[in-house]
């Protein structure tokens, strides 16, 4: 048996050991205290892009799975659209009888331009031929007025016998008649050329006619582009190159504007949310740098370094981005974001680890 007094001897090595040991502990995370700040339940984070339909409509087709690799453009959901097609080859028909109407229009504006030309060229000359014969009939007419005075004159003197006179008068009579009949004829000449120049309003009608064809169609087409871009919207293309994330919405189902199909995130962008105590975010400032811990890799050390300092507590902010968890209340905390210089070859948004910021450039704990 051994002895009190020799147990006593034993035993008090050992606890000075542990008073010893407790001390350079104590020391330690005093020290630690001073020059780190650590957080746990920190959360690996990535920005989710939401994925929804700009229209009402059924999903016809969704082209991916979650976790698949997307890119840039690539069709990812089509809404049902025969209603949307076969609004737009109506219209192409009724647009195509427009054009084909308007040709039509054009060819009888040409016709009667033409035919109008034509008549009113035919017409002048009509009226200058006229003009042409009743200068000459004027001109016989002063000479047999002449002739007529000189006859009888001389009829009067007995010069002349009394028939010459006679036939001077009727000459000159038939040429008055012949005047007074070109006269008429150019009057009557003129009067319809003025009412085919004022058939020259018809062109203007029918120029009219063509133009608000020119616009019916504009219309025509401006509808076939809105029944295309509600095609398009029924085709929803990918806006980054990503993986599929979450598929919230799948074939056959009805979905209204604005409603979320699916959640796409980039692959090489992910950073650490940390929650910082409001009593030490005084010393955390970016480009600290930053030892993380990941609950799926306890035997790996990761860094990164603190790229930026949140402007609001916890109690004045939202969730923000998908995934991201509120602290526990309590102490008011500021989000603190960390990016991963050596991220696992297999990440995803919500793992949860530690984090120790070192908030002292000249003291280093560990090296890499």
């Amino acid at each position: 048996m051994i002895s009190e007094k020799a147990l006593k001897a034993k035993v008090k090595p050992l606890i000075g050991l542990v008073l010893v040991g407790a001390f350079v502990l104590l020391v330690y995370e005093v020290f630690y205290w001073f020059t780190h700040v650590y957080e746990n339940d920190v959360v690996v984070q990535t920005e989710f892009t939401d994925i929804s339909s700009r229209i009402d409509g059924k999903i016809e087709k969704v082209f991916v799975a979650e976790g698949s690799p997307v890119s840039k453009g690539q069709l990812i959901v089509t809404l049902e659209h025969d209603d949307v097609r076969l609004s737009i080859r109506a219209l192409e028909t009724d647009l195509a009888l427009e054009q084909g109407n308007r040709a039509r229009l054009q060819i009888e504006r040409d016709v009667f331009e033409e035919e109008l030309g034509t008549k009113l060229a035919t017409q002048r000359e009509k009226i200058r031929t006229l003009e042409v014969e009743l200068a000459s009939v004027d001109d016989r007419l002063v000479l047999a007025r002449k002739d007529l005075s000189r006859t009888n004159v001389l009829v009067g003197r007995k010069l002349r016998p009394e028939s010459v006179l006679i036939a001077e008068q009727d000459k000159t009579l038939v040429l008055e008649g012949r005047a007074d009949l070109l006269r008429s004829n150019i009057a009557v000449a003129k009067r319809e050329l003025d009412q085919l120049n004022a058939t020259k309003r018809q062109l203007a009608v029918m120029d009219n006619k063509i133009q608000v064809s020119f616009i019916r169609e504009t219309k025509i087409q401006d509808l076939i582009k809105k029944q295309e871009l509600r095609l398009k919207h029924r085709h929803i293309t990918s806006p980054i190159d990503g993986v599929v994330g979450k598929i919230h919405r799948y074939k056959g189902e009805y979905v209204e504007d604005g409603v979320n199909i699916l959640m796409l995130h980039d692959p090489e962008l992910f950073w650490i949310e940390a929650y910082v105590d409001e009593g030490q975010i005084r010393h955390v400032r970016t480009g600290q740098e930053v030892l993380i811990d990941l609950d799926a890799y306890p035997f790996r050390d990761f860094y990164g370094r603190v790229r930026q300092v949140g402007s609001v507590t916890t109690r004045g902010a939202g969730n923000g981005v998908a995934g991201r968890k509120r602290p526990r209340s309590g102490a008011e905390r500021v989000p603190v974001r960390i990016s991963i210089d050596n991220p696992p070859p297999v990440i995803t948004p919500g793992m949860r680890g530690n984090v120790n910021i070192r908030i002292y450039d000249n003291i280093k704990l560990w090296s890499r």
